[in-house]
């Protein structure tokens, strides 16, 4: 079994796409993740079914916040995943978590529309984890 473990450091980016920056009192999620792929199931075709489905599902789900999977290409989580969650503030974060693993009620009906998704999931992961740290830029 291949196994992977997705452990990213924060990552500082400026001007994170050309719809959005990161200002003071932003907060990043970095969601990472230890995960054991299906034998016959090869990254690539799980990195397309997070960047095609999975991302553009969480944003309709969670308005207010943009989604990226993140690659590792040098220092210590080279070839490793994450996913980074951009919230444009406080509020914004707490619209739709209590606490990291705590849903609002806002947050708890967002997470039900996507339930069906999560259950996708196993058609390539046989186990996952997923450890989440919330950042504020200050």
């Amino acid at each position: 079994m291949k196994k992977l473990v997705a452990f990213i450091v924060i990552i500082l980016l400026v001007g994170a796409s050309s719809e959005q920056t990161l200002n003071e009192g932003a907060v990043i999620s970095i969601n990472y993740i230890t995960f054991v792929l299906k034998p016959d199931v090869p990254l690539n075709e799980f990195v397309d079914f997070i960047i095609k489905k999975h991302i553009p599902e969480f944003e309709k789900n969670f308005p207010g916040v943009k989604e990226y999977l993140l690659w590792g290409d040098k220092g210590v989580n080279k070839y490793q995943l994450a996913i980074m969650e951009v919230y444009e503030s406080i509020a914004m974060r707490d619209k739709y978590w209590k606490y990291v693993d705590v849903p609002t009620d806002e947050g708890k009906s967002a997470k039900e529309k996507m339930e069906p998704l999560f259950y996708e999931t196993f058609n390539y992961l046989e186990d996952f984890n997923v450890e989440t740290t919330h950042w504020i830029i200050k």
